[in-house]
């Protein structure tokens, strides 16, 4: 599911229109991207929550080039599902 067809179900869901529901939407992300990059985590119940984190240089075959590289140290987004949603989706265990 892309933005377009979010925005579309939640409008339907919310009966309002598309321009507000995608306000909404532009506001919650704006949000959360400020959240995680003051290093705050945050939570949604019933979904899970996000994390930053910083991701240590690490070294990783380039197969373009065929040789090994140095990747650098990266802030990340760790998402962490809740116990309700893991249940739902049948456990976590394939």
């Amino acid at each position: 599911m892309n933005k377009t067809e979010s925005i579309t179900s939640l409008s339907d869901q919310l009966g309002i229109t598309k321009k507000e529901t995608e306000h909404l939407y532009d506001t919650f992300v704006s949000i959360l991207t400020q959240h995680l990059s003051n290093d705050e985590g945050f939570s949604i119940p019933k979904l899970g929550s996000f994390h930053s984190k910083i991701r240590e240089p690490y070294k990783s075959y380039n197969p373009h080039y065929e040789k090994m590289m140095m990747l650098p140290k990266k802030k990340i987004v760790q998402f962490s599902q809740s116990s309700g949603i893991k249940d739902e989706l049948g456990g976590g265990g394939l």
